[in-house]
């Protein structure tokens, strides 16, 4: 464990602040505004707490660090919408609808899966996970698809998401972390296909890359792709 993450508290407590006001106007639609003012006063206060607990995975060294960063979000909102009865299936498709709008919204903001200064990272990065430097790491390995139906793939053998989640007691809802490369494929035209993952008793994580395509992403909690 390294301070990596509280020295920047205050930067990440900033940027949570339009997730949480997006998370908030979900839940209200849900369950009405009352509830939905408590619970994102709660998120914010456990969010604060999981911060200097994120895994360190080789910070901005490793691309993969984000995503560790932005799936404790949804990891605050589970654990405080659990504690307040919440069923696993309700607080996934809040996460899952607000990653469906961010993603709409700012398709920009998905890397393009095509660019060849990003496959060769990928490549690179591969390589370097499977040297185990972080033991809560991502482990993948490259997926060349010269000849096949497919430009590039992955495949993940750890992941730093499903590890930490397991430490939180919160295993059943990684599957929804997993869901939102639906909507991130979708709208960002990444072509990505998907048959299984870590988080639903798969033997890895196949990611299958062709810019295009439809996206057809397994999942056994949202019914889309």
């Amino acid at each position: 464990m390294t301070d990596y993450y509280t020295k920047q508290l205050k930067e990440l407590l900033k940027e949570f602040e339009n997730f949480n006001d997006k998370i908030e106007e979900i839940i209200a639609k849900k369950y009405g505004e009352n509830f939905a003012k408590s619970a994102a006063i709660e998120i914010k206060k456990e969010y604060e707490s999981l911060i200097p607990e994120i895994p360190y995975i080789g910070g901005e060294d490793n691309p993969l660090s984000i995503t560790l960063e932005l799936t404790t979000r949804d990891l605050a909102v589970y654990l405080v919408l659990k504690r307040m009865e919440k069923d696993v299936t309700e607080i996934g498709e809040i996460c899952y609808q607000y990653a469906d709008k961010y993603f709409q919204k700012n398709q920009d903001q998905i890397t393009p899966m095509d660019n060849p200064q990003v496959i060769g990272l990928l490549r690179y990065m591969a390589l370097e996970s499977e040297k185990r430097k972080y033991s809560e790491n991502f482990v993948y390995k490259f997926v060349e698809g010269e000849g096949k139906d497919f430009d590039f793939g992955l495949d993940y053998k750890e992941c730093a998401i499903c590890k930490f989640f397991h430490e939180k007691n919160a295993d059943e809802f990684v599957p929804y972390m997993c869901a939102s490369d639906i909507a991130e494929s979708k709208y960002g035209g990444l072509g990505l296909q998907r048959t299984e993952t870590l988080a639903e008793g798969g033997n890895k994580c196949d990611f299958r890359y062709k810019k295009g395509r439809k996206t057809r992403i397994a999942s056994s909690v949202i019914n889309e792709g």
